[in-house]
């Protein structure tokens, strides 16, 4: 099943977000459950992060919920709050997750 997990940044952690970050991106690639698009909620300006919006495949709501609050962005208090939420892709969907669709390369992170 599919899972959402939306975060967003406590005010003032840019620099903790930034110190951070090498943690963070080596436990999504070395995930115990497969994480299937990820990437930085950003504000108006294109740019500065405000957020992390994470999309994981897992059994269940409690791998997630563990995953995600084992996480170095919420272990340090970069993000202030953490909502995850059950995700299925539309059928109309211009992007299919599927699974053959979601697998990640050989050789690649």
């Amino acid at each position: 099943m599919l899972w959402a997990i939306h975060c967003l940044d406590a005010p003032g952690t840019a620099g903790l977000r930034a110190a951070q970050r090498p943690a963070h991106s080596a436990r999504l690639r070395a995930a115990d459950i497969r994480p299937v698009l990820y990437g930085p909620l950003v504000d108006g300006d294109g740019t500065t992060a405000v957020g992390s919006l994470i999309v994981v495949e897992a059994a269940n709501r409690k791998q997630v919920e563990d995953y995600a609050l084992a996480d170095p962005f919420a272990v340090s208090g970069v993000w202030e709050r953490i909502d995850i939420q059950a995700f299925t892709p539309s059928q109309r969907s211009p992007v299919r997750l599927t699974e053959e669709a979601a697998q990640v390369p050989e050789g690649r992170p």
